[in-house]
């Protein structure tokens, strides 16, 4: 039987096109969802902008569900939820667009905003606390990472070169060093808390002293209501008010701040 040459050149060249096909169609592909989940987000302000506030929360969740969450997505269907007057999704929205982008000013206002229009009365955050708040749990995590290598990349200095590493100046930079991971250890705690909190978004939920749907009610909650997420049973989801009340709601009545899955 004779045996056909192969040409790897020629093999290797085919399989460059045929790659680079797949990676050109990958980008197309990708630039059209993000270009159509612009559209309809130019089209949900627009929307907006006219008072058509239903449409323009219709074209916001479609972007959601094409082109994923942004601060800006959220913070425009929050507004457009405050319009409505739907209390738990507004807040809902505002919260975790607020999440994306902490340091946000606008987000902030119309949130304290719409609490206070709502009637929803919460304790203010501590002014230290508040200054955790500058940075979510991504952000306080990165950096840690970054003061890590540091302190890393200092101590192996030092032990390369003992001679110029050492004195005050050596002794001041790493004690600032410890400070800063202190610090942002400190952050990624608190806000890795933040995790667990869920925004009621059914008007006068009852809460539950069993996850049972002939369990007795202590007290219902108003939609907008922030609590704490603390575990699930079947169809209900465990619940915890800044009160210290805590009992059983739906799973239809509180979604989580930050989705995950895990209460949806």
């Amino acid at each position: 039987m004779n045996m056909v040459p192969v040409n790897r050149a020629k093999v290797f060249s085919l399989l460059r096109i045929a790659g680079a096909s797949v990676l050109v169609f990958c980008i197309s592909f990708g630039g059209a969802i993000a270009g159509q989940g612009a559209d309809l987000f130019t089209q949900g302000n627009q929307a907006y902008a006219e008072g058509r506030y239903d449409e323009a929360i219709s074209l916001y969740e479609r972007v959601i569900q094409e082109a994923g969450y942004s601060a800006s997505l959220l913070y425009n269907l929050a507004n457009a939820c405050y319009r409505k007057k739907d209390v738990g999704q507004a807040i809902l929205n505002y919260e975790r667009a607020l999440y994306l982008d902490p340091g946000n000013t606008d987000i902030r206002t119309n949130l304290a905003l719409a609490r206070k229009d709502f009637g929803l009365i919460s304790e203010p955050t501590p002014a230290w606390q508040g200054s955790f708040d500058l940075l979510n749990l991504n952000g306080w995590a990165l950096a840690v990472s970054g003061g890590f290598w540091a302190f890393s990349l200092l101590i192996l200095l030092r032990g390369i070169r003992p001679r110029i590493f050492r004195g005050t100046a050596f002794r001041a930079v790493t004690a600032v060093l410890l400070l800063f991971l202190f610090t942002g250890g400190a952050g990624v705690a608190l806000q890795y808390e933040n995790l667990a909190w869920g925004v009621v978004t059914q008007d006068h939920a009852r809460l539950l002293v069993s996850p049972f749907e002939s369990a007795a009610s202590s007290i219902s909650l108003q939609d907008g209501k922030i609590v704490r997420m603390a575990g699930t049973y079947r169809d209900y989801v465990l619940v915890k008010g800044e009160n210290g009340q805590s009992g059983w709601l739906k799973k239809d009545a509180v979604q989580p701040v930050i989705p995950s899955g895990r209460y949806s």
